[in-house]
């Protein structure tokens, strides 16, 4: 593996950077602890970015040239969303870009992909996943959503938890039940369901900071053709789980983690930092060397055609341990200031320290717990029994 910056590399960080500098505000914060944490008032702002990306092909970097894409290699991919999390870019295309595009390339019919694909990669068209419910969130194969064939439609009844984005969206991935109750994952299927279909309720799910980002959607005899189905019926979880491995090993939380670790420096050095302060930075420095390389080894894996298995779990386990870490440093740091958020006067780095105490915490909870990540490294990757 060779993790040197190419020249390629170095053209698209070339390339992105005065784009960004010139759609994101001056003293720009960021507006949530993910990219896709965007608040009602920079809804706008989000949008007027992914236009400016949209212009460049940019949106989705890396899908072929025939789906919107640039054909962007693997490397250059992870050097642009570097800068994106560095610059705390607001997305609202996350899912559809990184989770979305990949499975309907790789599992969607010709009528999904030349339906959907030109739609995210040009008008920036927002989606949701609708994966975890409330007795099914880190087993997602207990998942009790039903989709039941009648015909040319599936019938949809049950309820999803932790959606985020749910009330922008206009679409939504949705895994659901197809075979009996018993069939755990042998029976889940795969579908793509418009949000604005009758039958589907929205409501809130507000966080330890009261902000909005999250939702639970309700499906009462929702309908969708069969043409909507990806792939095969109850060979859902196949995708699935290939979906969640393009979740895991994210360049956009390298960059962010870079970034708020400048920002504490920064402080210190104004108010002089403490021997124990130093000491913590520059350990979490060398986290941030460590989690690098783990998302580049996925990034090589990816280069070579190959999906990574454990190697996005020992990714997505460092980096989101790492950033709780970061986190309580931060506020170490900080001190009172650091727990107020973006709204009061007084806050340090915009609230974005609070944000990483919230945001790091549900980091090592969503697509797959800290203890389902170590369980695929110790099953998949040392051959331990379960």
């Amino acid at each position: 593996m060779d993790f040197s910056q190419t020249p390629e590399m170095e053209s698209i960080r070339g390339e992105i950077r005065p784009v960004l500098a010139d759609a994101l505000p001056a003293g720009w914060q960021g507006s949530g602890f993910l990219p896709m944490d965007v608040r009602p008032e920079h809804r706008e702002l989000a949008q007027a970015l992914d236009r400016k990306l949209a212009a460049k092909r940019l949106i989705a970097p890396a899908w072929p040239s025939e789906y919107g894409g640039r054909g962007l290699t693997p490397y250059e991919q992870f050097a642009l969303y570097e800068e994106l999390g560095y610059a705390l870019a607001p997305r609202l295309t996350t899912i559809s870009v990184d989770l979305v595009g990949p499975i309907l390339i790789l599992y969607g019919s010709d009528e999904l992909r030349s339906r959907h694909l030109p739609t995210i990669a040009n008008d920036a068209a927002v989606w949701c996943q609708g994966f975890s419910e409330p007795g099914a969130g880190s087993d997602l194969t207990s998942l009790r959503t039903k989709a039941v064939r009648k015909g040319d439609v599936y019938i949809i009844n049950g309820h999803k938890l932790w959606t985020s984005m749910a009330h922008w969206s206009e679409w939504m991935i949705l895994l659901a039940r197809t075979g009996d109750e018993d069939s755990r994952g042998r029976g889940l299927s795969l579908f793509v369901l418009p949000m604005a279909a009758p039958g589907i309720t929205v409501r809130p799910v507000y966080d330890a900071t009261n902000e909005h980002m999250l939702n639970e959607v309700f499906f009462e005899d929702v309908e969708i053709p069969v043409e909507n189905r990806i792939g095969d019926e109850n060979g859902g979880w196949k995708y699935a789980t290939s979906l969640l491995q393009y979740e895991r090993g994210d360049a956009l939380l390298i960059g962010q983690f870079s970034r708020m670790l400048r920002d504490l420096a920064a402080l210190t050095r104004k108010a002089g930092a403490s021997e124990p302060e130093r000491r913590a930075l520059a350990q979490h420095r060398i986290d941030w060397e460590i989690g690098r390389l783990l998302t580049l080894r996925v990034v090589s894996l990816h280069a070579k055609g190959q999906l990574p298995d454990r190697e996005s779990s020992q990714a997505k386990l460092f980096m989101s341990e790492a950033f709780q870490r970061l986190g309580v440093t931060a506020q170490g740091i900080t001190g009172e200031f650091g727990n107020l958020t973006h709204e009061d006067g007084l806050s340090l780095l915009g609230g974005r320290v609070v944000q990483a105490i919230v945001g790091a915490t549900t980091a090592t909870i969503i697509a797959g717990t800290s203890e389902i990540q170590r369980t695929i490294i110790a099953t998949r990757g040392l051959g331990l029994p379960r």
